[in-house]
C-alpha cells in the first residue's frame, strides 16, 4: 500500500466521470495516448542531451492542451460542485503568463515521472465517452521489477477528434491534476493577489 501510495502522489506532483456510450473516435484517443507515451518513453530512455530534451517537450507540446487544462484550473466547475470561475478575472496577460507557467510546469513533471516509471508495465484498459467530445482512457502501471507490488490506476481524459486529440487532464487513483491545482489556486487568490500567485506558481515550475 505505501508503495501505491507513493506512485501516486509523485504522478500527481502532475472527478468521478459518468460514462456516455461508446462513440466510433474511443479507439482513436486510445491510440493517440499509446503513441505518444510510447513516444515520450522511448526518447527518455536515450542519452539525456538537449536534443533529447528539445524533442521530449516538442512532442508533450502535441499531447497537452496546455490553454484548456489552465482554464480548468482556473475556472471549470465541475458539475454540482459550486467554485469561483477565476479565469473569467484575469487579464490577456494574464493567462498567457499564466498559461506558460502551467505549460512549464506539466513538462518537468510529467517528464520526471515517466523517467521514474520507464521500468513499469503500462496496461490500457479502454476508453469511455464522458461529455461530448471527450473521454478518458483507462490505464494501469504495474513494476516490472517489484511485480508483487499493486498497480496505480492512471486515466488520461482526452478531448478532440481524428487527428486533434489532446490531454487535458491525468486522474491518478481518483485524483484529478486540474482539481487539485484549481484547489490550490483558488485558495492563494482567496489570501493573496495574482502577483503571488504567478510568482508561487512560477517557482514552483522552474525549480531544479
Amino acid at each position: 500500500m505505501r508503495t501505491r501510495n507513493a506512485l501516486a502522489a509523485l504522478v500527481l506532483s502532475t472527478l468521478c466521470l459518468v460514462s456516455l456510450p461508446a462513440f466510433a473516435g474511443e479507439s482513436e484517443a486510445q491510440s493517440f495516448i499509446e503513441q505518444k507515451h510510447g513516444k515520450i518513453s522511448q526518447l527518455l530512455r536515450q542519452p539525456s542531451t538537449a536534443s533529447r530534451d528539445g524533442q521530449v517537450d516538442q512532442e508533450l507540446g502535441i499531447t497537452f492542451d496546455y490553454d484548456e487544462l489552465t482554464r480548468r484550473i482556473f475556472g471549470m466547475c465541475p458539475a454540482g460542485i459550486s467554485c469561483v470561475d477565476n479565469w473569467t478575472s484575469l487579464s490577456s496577460a494574464q493567462k498567457a503568463e499564466m498559461t506558460g507557467l502551467f505549460k512549464k510546469l506539466v513538462q518537468k513533471t510529467y517528464r520526471k515521472n515517466l523517467m521514474k516509471t520507464l521500468d513499469y508495465d503500462i496496461t490500457y484498459k479502454g476508453s469511455r465517452a464522458t461529455v461530448q467530445n471527450e473521454s478518458k482512457i483507462r490505464t494501469e502501471a504495474k513494476s516490472k521489477v517489484k511485480p508483487r507490488d499493486p498497480s496505480v490506476q492512471i486515466d488520461y481524459v482526452v478531448r478532440g477528434s481524428g487527428e486533434a486529440y489532446r490531454v487535458v487532464d491525468i486522474v491518478t487513483e481518483g485524483s484529478s491534476l486540474t482539481a487539485n491545482y484549481r484547489e490550490q489556486v483558488a485558495k492563494m487568490l482567496r489570501e493573496h493577489d495574482y502577483a503571488y500567485v504567478a510568482k508561487k506558481i512560477g517557482d514552483k515550475a522552474n525549480a531544479p
